[in-house]
This record gives structure tokens, sequence and C-alpha cells, in this order.
């Protein structure tokens, strides 16, 4: 018994974990699945009704505010994470320099950005924004550039560009120490021979740095494709997706129409498809990606 007892211990505590994981996350997906089926709306629990794909139909086909959202949703991760990434190599790589003087103290300063909670970067950024008292135009107006204060939350050709300033803002540092932690997996090595050949500069991070950190570059992409098409908090404290719904993507759009109209099926809908489009997106990334190895 004492035996038996030692071999399968350990498979009851994965199965402890097993049960856990389906309460948090296959049950909640199984049943947002089988809302998306029903006519749902907690204003009217009395007409509830099993309309199958109708949620789905009109969301693809009749809802023209949903494709809007959807674009959006689009655009703002592939700015962002362009953004981000481009802005966390190159603060990783001056980081790495060894030029720069203080490494650990900017490493904590960089990564500030990152360990704010989202709500407080999130309303301090909304504050700094404000149109007629917030630090930004006041500061423009102060160094004489007053023509170039406007309302950044409300203009409807800069509150777009402007979220995705934020959003880089918050993200970047995530970037930027991953990132770092991969430069310093290059053997140096490497680097004290491509000096010895006389490589500039540009040859030693286009044959040395970058398929060096390519590995991590790949996988710090695909988490925030994932992570920022999902976005809620961010767009959702400064605009609410608005104004005119210039800002409305996804998340939020999902948001409304559970919490402002109660169309809870409808809504349920809409989460199931950002769920199969980012599940489709990361395996034909995943896909690629073993290809290019394989090659």
């Amino acid at each position: 018994m004492q035996q038996i007892k030692k071999i399968f211990t350990p498979y009851w505590y994965f199965l402890l974990l097993l049960t856990l994981v389906g309460a948090l996350m296959i049950y909640p997906l199984v049943d947002g699945v089988y809302l998306s089926f029903w006519r749902k709306n907690l204003l009217y629990p009395a007409k509830d009704k099993l309309i199958w794909f109708g949620n789905y139909y009109r969301l693809l086909f009749k809802d023209e505010l949903f494709w809007l959202a959807f674009k959006n949703s689009a655009i703002f991760t592939a700015a962002s994470v362009f953004f981000e990434y481009l802005l966390g190599l190159g603060s990783a790589l001056l980081l790495n320099s060894k030029y720069i003087r203080f490494k650990n103290l900017m490493r904590g300063i960089v990564l500030l950005p990152w360990v704010v909670p989202i709500a407080v970067n999130s309303l301090n950024w909304k504050w700094m924004l404000l149109p007629d008292y917030g630090f930004i135009n006041q500061f423009l107006k102060t160094i004489g550039l007053g023509s170039l204060a406007r309302g950044w939350l409300s203009d409807l050709n800069w509150v777009f560009p402007t979220v995705v300033l934020v959003n880089v803002w918050r993200s970047f540092p995530f970037y930027t120490v991953t990132i770092l932690a991969g430069l310093t997996l290059i053997p140096r090595e490497l680097y004290e021979a491509a000096h010895i050949d006389g490589a500039n500069r540009w040859q030693v991070f286009r044959y040395i740095t970058f398929p060096g950190i390519k590995g991590v570059s790949m996988v710090i992409v695909i988490l925030h494709v994932v992570w920022t098409f999902a976005n809620f908090d961010v767009i959702y404290l400064l605009t609410g997706g608005g104004p005119l719904h210039r800002t409305e993507v996804l998340p939020t759009y999902l948001y409304q129409q559970a919490f402002n109209y109660f169309k809870m099926g409808y809504a349920a809908s809409i989460g199931v498809f950002i769920f199969l489009f980012l599940l489709i997106t990361v395996g034909l990334y995943f896909s690629k990606i073993s290809t290019l190895y394989e090659r």
C-alpha cells in the first residue's frame, strides 16, 4: 500500500490542478460558447431564446460597428507592438552598452511604467492630457508651443495616436527587460571575433545581436499581440471607446453590449470571436515559425 500510495500521490496533485484549471478557465469558456447561441437580455429574462448562430450572423453581416471595432483593434495592436518593440530594443541596447553608468538604477527607472498599476497609469495620463489644465498642454504653452495644445482625448484626429502612445509608454519596459536578458546570453567571444575581423556596428547587430535575440523577440511579440488585442483597461479608462467610436475596440464593444445594453448572448458571441481570432492567429504564427526553423 505504501508503494501504491507513493506511485499515485503525484497524480492526485495533478488532478487537483486540473480541476482548478477547469473551474477557472475551461468552464467559463464552454459556458461563454453556450451563451453565445442564445438571445439573452438581462432586462427581459422571460424572452430568452435559443437562436443558435443568429448572434454570429448579426455580428458578421449586419453590425457595422463591430467591424469598425475590429479594424481599430487590429490597428491598435499592430501600432502598439511595432513601436513597443522598437523602443524596447533601443533601450535594451542602450542599457547593455558599456558606456552606460549606474545600469541597475537605470533599469529600475525604465521598469517603472510597467510595474505601476494600469488604472493608476491610465488615470495619470488622462489628467496630464486634459485640454485646459493638463500638464502637457501647460508645458507646451510654457515653452512657446501653445499652438500645438489641443484636447488630446477629444480631438478626432489625435485621440487614436494618443491612446497608442500611452499604451506603448506603459508596455515597452517589458520588452526592454526581456530583450536585455536575451542580450546577456550572447557569448562575448562572438563580439570579440567580429571586432578582430573589422565588422562595423551595423554588421555586428545584423549578424550577431539580432539573431541572438530572435527567439526572445518572437515570444514577446506574440504574447503582446494577444495581450494588446484583448486589452480593455487602457482604452476604457482613457476614452471609453469614444469620441464617436473613434477608439472603439472589440473588448470595449463587448463591455458595452454586456453591461450597458445587457445583451449577454450577443456579448458572448463577440468574446468567442476574439478567442477564435487570436487562436487562429497564434496557430498560423507558430506554424510559420516552425516552417522557417525547419528550413
